[in-house]
């Protein structure tokens, strides 16, 4: 266990750091700032923009935070709001750690009204991937499954459109999908997660080079045991 720490260590550009990312928006760190607030639970942004994740209505705060994430529980309603919503309609990057147990409408990032969303396995169907981007919806046969192990889910849409969902830094498939995309909860209070923990989570307003996406990717890997 020792050397695979130090082959992913190793991995990350020397001197590197998240916070160097100019269109660094979202930063909720591996079993960083997870705190308990008045009447529920919040987890601190990392990246400085003071955007906050927190719920205070218990039947939505799922087993709270357990081994350095947010445990969603199995009614699927489970999330974290965040303090200031934003839209985005033109190129984003989003990373999250997901540990699934199933496949099965999978919502990790949405706004509250559900007309921006992120799914796996949409209808029960793992290798179905849906996203509404302010109510326009894409669908995207994806490869396979993200699969019930814990993993590094990548959203990318460029300037283009093209939107690419990867696994570990491994595409699973792409389409383009245009509209405006609503920042607004972490999970959701409708078809989220089910019984599935987010460990991390980084959002970026622009997508990010080749480069940046690796170093990104690496040193989220080396702070979860994960290895690429």
């Amino acid at each position: 266990m020792l050397n695979q720490a130090l082959v992913l260590k190793s991995r990350v550009s020397s001197g590197f750091a998240i916070t160097d990312i100019e269109s660094l928006k979202q930063w909720f760190k591996f079993n960083t700032g997870q705190i308990a607030i008045t009447d529920g639970i919040q987890w601190n942004d990392s990246s400085g923009n003071n955007l906050h994740a927190s719920q205070t209505t218990d039947a939505q705060e799922g087993s709270g935070f357990s081994g350095g994430g947010f445990v969603c529980d199995a009614g699927s309603q489970d999330n974290l709001d965040f303090s200031t919503v934003y839209t985005d309609d033109s190129d984003y990057h989003v990373f999250m750690v997901l540990d699934l147990a199933e496949e099965s409408n999978e919502t990790f990032i949405s706004s509250v009204d559900n007309t921006s969303f992120m799914r796996f396995g949409q209808g029960g169907t793992a290798e179905a991937f849906r996203m509404k981007n302010g109510g326009t919806t894409l669908n995207i046969t994806l490869s396979s499954g993200f699969g019930t192990t814990k993993a590094i889910a990548e959203v990318t849409r460029n300037t283009s459109n093209v939107v690419r969902v990867l696994k570990n830094g491994v595409s699973l498939g792409s389409g383009t999908g245009s509209g405006t995309f609503g920042f607004e909860q972490l999970g959701s209070s409708a078809n989220g997660l089910t019984s599935a923990t987010i460990f991390e989570v980084v959002i970026f307003s622009s997508a990010l080079s080749s480069a940046d996406a690796t170093n990104v990717r690496n040193d989220i890997a080396d702070r979860n045991s994960i290895s690429l």
